[in-house]
């Protein structure tokens, strides 16, 4: 949890995982429903750090369109990956031959599961910004192919909350790099002041990694734990001094 010397100026959150409910979720549910072991898929992305497919991707690096998924497909059905997985996460020295991976259906189903506000966190939002709170978002995204419904903003899109939003994939960077953090604050300086310091900004997020490179920077962090947005939200209680945990939201729109 965040080490608090003194109020914060500006609450900076990723999305996945943290205001929406996680695509991490659909990548297991893919797994399952197909029969590859839990843990592949993200294990293979994170191997090709930050050369494959989805890194591109999340740098806007290349268009979203059939050869993005051709070549995520074959990212994802690397022998070797699937062989080192096999060995270093099961003990299996004579893996079964590398399973056709819809690379598609998988990337869409995360997108459509990632629309849905957490139940926890976005009631919190709604109140932060109520009461006159700094909100920022800094998030490795994607960009949409023209005319597609999902860059339509739904009534609960979590991006409307946000005074500031940095897109990974509209900004040429990603999450870990540092550069992408040292961007976010000067933003933050633009739009806020110059007298802020990194130690004023809290910055919540659900994976390690990059919670390390914002630590480094001065940035103060909170660790979201999958499934468990309701514990941030109470983190934000006591740094906010807000009543913030009340009944979980329930959606009403239709994705």
């Amino acid at each position: 949890m965040a080490s608090v010397q003194s109020r914060p100026k500006v609450l900076l959150f990723d999305i996945g995982g943290v205001c929406v409910v996680s695509p991490f979720q659909a990548i297991l549910d893919y797994e399952i429903q197909h029969g590859i072991p839990p843990g592949y898929i993200n294990y293979s992305i994170r191997a090709l750090t930050p050369n494959g497919a989805w890194h591109k991707l999340e740098r806007g690096e290349i268009p979203n369109d059939a050869t993005y998924f051709r070549l995520f497909k074959a990212d994802l059905e690397r022998a070797d990956l699937w062989a080192r997985f096999h060995a270093e996460k099961l003990n299996v020295s004579d893996p079964p031959p590398v399973p056709a991976i819809d690379a598609e259906t998988l990337y869409w189903n995360m997108m459509a599961h990632s629309r849905k506000p957490d139940p926890w966190m976005y009631p919190a939002l709604l109140k932060l910004k109520a009461h006159g709170w700094r909100l920022a978002a800094l998030s490795n995204t994607t960009v949409f192919p023209d005319g597609h419904p999902f860059n339509e903003p739904g009534p609960e899109d979590v991006k409307g909350v946000f005074e500031l939003f940095v897109s990974s994939a509209h900004v040429g960077m990603r999450k870990p790099n540092r550069d992408i953090y040292e961007y976010t604050l000067k933003l933050i300086r633009e739009r806020w002041g110059q007298d802020i310091r990194a130690e004023d900004v809290v910055f919540f997020d659900d994976i390690g990694e990059n919670l390390k490179t914002a630590k480094s920077l001065g940035i103060r962090t909170v660790r979201v734990v999958l499934g468990k947005t309701k514990d941030a939200v109470r983190e934000l209680e006591r740094l906010t001094g807000l009543e913030l945990v009340g009944e979980p939201w329930v959606s009403k729109a239709k994705l």
